[in-house]
């Protein structure tokens, strides 16, 4: 599938047609993501878009809200190795979409790598290896966990947060553990399969966060069942398969592209221009809303 395939061209059908947004439903279920070109959007319409698309949407504690459904893309200028959105955490999001207002001339090109054609093309002791849960650790600071649990609980002040809710998040959703570190921060484990089902195509998708940045947090480090580690040679070896799966979308201003989370991996090749001429902002949500 090329670029072309997953743009879809709102241009004749400015009005939000209901036949639009069966499309846009239609085309982010069968190829896993869509861009959105000709459209001329601005940060507002982009976030009522996502509004109106997902029962719910959340946010990434590290990151500065422009409005109150869209936040900053602010990730440096290296480039970002292939992930999905908050795939370090318990609940990453379903759907995430992209809105460059302002798009570098030179370079920031943002990844999309298709990890059901990635699984497809997984060896079978590769598949097997993978078959079962990896730990996922990392250190995280008293605020950002506070900022999380806020999020999470619906509580409106994160500095209120408590260690008694941090154990009542932790207790609501298997698989995760905590200890206490330095500077009230905890040690995080967080059991996640790194092969995913629970896409919209409900397909088998290598679909994680083994390539990918710890821009805003600490660098994590993934086991296997078995307790070993993962190695530079595999996390290389992967590396190189998933780019043969990998498009890139050479922004526009006023495109925006939609991305299943739970089956299309996403990164940035490098910017190569100041970054006050690259505005990008994110948007991310639970659950497609039928009713858009």
């Amino acid at each position: 599938m090329n670029i072309e395939q997953s743009i879809f061209d709102l241009e004749q059908s400015r009005s939000y047609s209901a036949s639009s947004h069966a499309e846009i439903k239609n085309t982010l279920r069968e190829q896993g993501w869509i861009l959105l070109r000709h459209e001329h959007y601005d940060v507002h319409r982009f976030s009522d878009l996502m509004t109106a698309l997902c029962q719910k949407l959340t946010y990434d504690p590290a990151r500065e809200n422009i409005t109150q459904q869209s936040q900053k893309v602010d990730a440096g200028t290296q480039a970002v190795g292939l992930h999905i959105e908050n795939g370090t955490t318990p609940l990453p999001p379903d759907i995430i979409a992209f809105f460059s207002e302002v798009s570098a001339t030179e370079g920031s090109q943002t990844t999309v790598c298709d990890g059901h054609a990635v699984w497809k093309n997984l060896s079978e002791q590769l598949k097997q290896k993978f078959a079962a849960p990896m730990t996922i650790s990392r250190y995280l600071p008293k605020q950002i966990w506070q900022k999380y649990v806020a999020t999470a609980l619906n509580i409106a002040q994160a500095d209120t947060v408590t260690w008694a809710d941090l154990n009542q998040f932790i207790q609501m959703i298997p698989g995760q553990a905590i200890t206490p570190s330095h500077d009230e921060g905890v040690e995080y484990h967080l059991q996640m399969h790194m092969i995913r089902y629970d896409n919209l195509k409900g397909v088998p998708a290598f679909a994680n966060t083994i390539l990918g940045p710890s821009y805003n947090y600490q660098k994590p480090k993934f086991s296997f069942a078995d307790g070993s580690m993962i190695s530079e040679e595999l996390i290389a070896e992967l590396a190189v398969l998933c780019e043969q799966h990998t498009q890139e979308i050479d922004w526009k201003n006023g495109d925006v592209a939609i991305i299943d989370n739970k089956r299309f991996m996403h990164g940035r090749r490098e910017i190569l221009v100041p970054l006050e001429q690259r505005k990008l902002y994110i948007s991310m949500g639970l659950g497609l809303n039928e009713t858009f």
